[in-house]
């Protein structure tokens, strides 16, 4: 699959997502980044794309975490964050520890 059919497959368009931000003051938004991104991992089994689709995820939400737009767990954060980086600075290990504890959360 191409990189622009999984992204616009699995992450909503930006403005529903950002629509979804302004309904209401300081929303809670771990519950719906969370299954977007077990879904992906799930059905992506390529690690590049799998990385450009959760970086993509993060740019996008990075502004709304930053000045306390939305509200997002800490924990699901910083597991977010980790998979965000760039593929040479944690290893292939280490993805796949943060991917298991991501499937691991209940939602």
């Amino acid at each position: 699959m191409e990189l622009l059919q999984v992204l616009h497959k699995n992450i909503p368009q930006r403005q529903k997502i950002f629509s979804l931000f302004h309904k209401k003051e300081k929303q809670d938004i771990s519950k719906f980044v969370l299954q977007m991104i077990k879904n992906a991992i799930k059905d992506i089994k390529d690690v590049k794309i799998l990385n450009a689709f959760i970086i993509e995820l993060y740019d996008m939400l990075y502004y709304y975490i930053i000045f306390d737009k939305i509200k997002i767990a800490k924990k699901i954060q910083r597991l977010v964050e980790g998979l965000a980086l760039p593929l040479h600075y944690i290893g292939e290990e280490k993805r796949r520890e943060i991917a298991k504890k991501i499937k691991n959360i209940k939602i």
